[in-house]
């Protein structure tokens, strides 16, 4: 990954999990992977924001994942992190 894609993703996260991550740390991600792992730690004891429970909700529906839209009045799950970052990627 290219630190253009990283600043780019790292806007798009910022948008859809409503928190400012410091870019100071974004040359530290080596991968996809590595960005899920930053998350699960900074968002533990985050519940997820408006907009990222309807991405998680349409993610659930085109996937063919339901679990993705479980439990979304509580906190951020690691599979949830998972799935938005691989969307991400994926465009």
């Amino acid at each position: 990954m290219n630190s253009l894609d990283t600043v780019e993703a790292i806007m798009v996260f910022e948008e859809v999990f409503a928190i400012e991550l410091p870019v100071h740390e974004s040359g530290d991600f080596g991968s996809p992977q590595e960005m899920v792992d930053w998350l699960d730690l900074y968002l533990s004891n985050q519940r997820p924001s408006r907009e990222a429970t309807a991405l998680l909700r349409k993610l659930a529906k085109d996937h063919n994942t339901p679990e993705l839209a479980e439990g979304l009045e509580g906190t951020w799950r690691r599979e949830q992190i998972a799935a938005i970052v691989r969307e991400v990627f994926r465009q």
